[in-house]
């Protein structure tokens, strides 16, 4: 299969870049890069620090196929305003078309001709900054029945979407590089149903319980994404336990408890 390179902007504008001409070289993304500081602790001990994601590029090398010297200038200007530097869109290949990369062009890059060709330009490389450190499937959990995406190892026993009617026990499944934290890239539960007074939500996996104490009816809906339940669009954090849900990788339990008549909805994205 030829590599090519599609680019989606944000106001829905998007390229295959071969349509335009351009032949991609090399589009691979590094692993993902984490940093961790360092204290001297004593004479002989080092202690470090938690792990941070930091800045990830992707070098894109490709080189152009023009017509005569004006179109070169022409696709020049092009390629200036499609690999913008002030704001972030994204980039599939058609390798692995289930993951999109959020980027931004950084540096600038130059466009010229090969040997003072007016049909073909010399390799042209830009680096592309993954802005939130991660790549992402396209589809969510929600989406994923008809076009379950290769390389995330989801086990038949446990495959999405994971909605869920009445089940105490429920098992979902996280795939990707990443956890899911719930101060970081997160999942969203979604709950209707009958609770007389106190709804309890525990993930078995991580030990962690989360509680809302106040009724609710069907009609209503719990929407628990990162830190903060939200009622009907209302915030009910002081109505709560303060706990929120953090999903390991891979298979985690869930445990509803304190409610009838109910469903109970996980979506999220995989990260790579």
């Amino acid at each position: 299969m030829e590599l090519d390179i599609q680019v989606i902007q944000q106001d829905g504008s998007n390229y295959w870049l071969s349509d335009l001409g351009i032949q991609v070289e090399k589009f691979s993304p590094p692993a993902p890069t984490f940093t961790r500081t360092y204290t001297s602790v004593g004479k002989y001990n080092v202690a470090s620090s938690e792990t941070h994601t930091s800045e990830r590029k992707i070098p894109l090398v490709f080189d152009v196929k023009t017509i005569d010297s004006v179109d070169q200038e022409l696709m020049r200007l092009k390629l200036f305003d499609l690999f913008r530097g002030y704001e972030d869109f994204y980039v599939v290949s058609s390798v692995i078309p289930s993951i999109r990369w959020p980027v931004h062009a950084d540096d600038g890059f130059n466009v010229d001709p090969y040997e003072a060709s007016p049909i073909m330009t010399e390799d042209v490389t830009v680096n592309l900054v993954v802005t939130s450190g991660f790549g992402e499937t396209i589809n969510t959990t929600n989406n994923m029945k008809d076009d379950i995406p290769l390389g995330f190892d989801i086990p038949f026993t446990c495959l999405p979407p994971y909605r869920f009617t009445n089940q105490s026990d429920v098992k979902v499944f996280v795939g990707g590089s990443i956890p899911l934290l719930a101060d970081g890239k997160t999942a969203t539960l979604t709950f209707h149903g009958d609770v007389a007074s106190q709804l309890s939500i525990t993930n078995k996996t991580t030990g962690q319980v989360f509680q809302l104490n106040q009724s609710l009816k069907k009609s209503q809906t719990l929407i628990l994404y990162g830190m903060v339940p939200v009622v009907d669009g209302v915030n009910v954090y002081s109505k709560g336990n303060h706990a929120y849900l953090d999903y390991v990788k891979g298979i985690n339990e869930l445990q509803i408890a304190g409610a009838t008549n109910y469903d109970l909805e996980f979506d999220t994205r995989y990260y790579v």
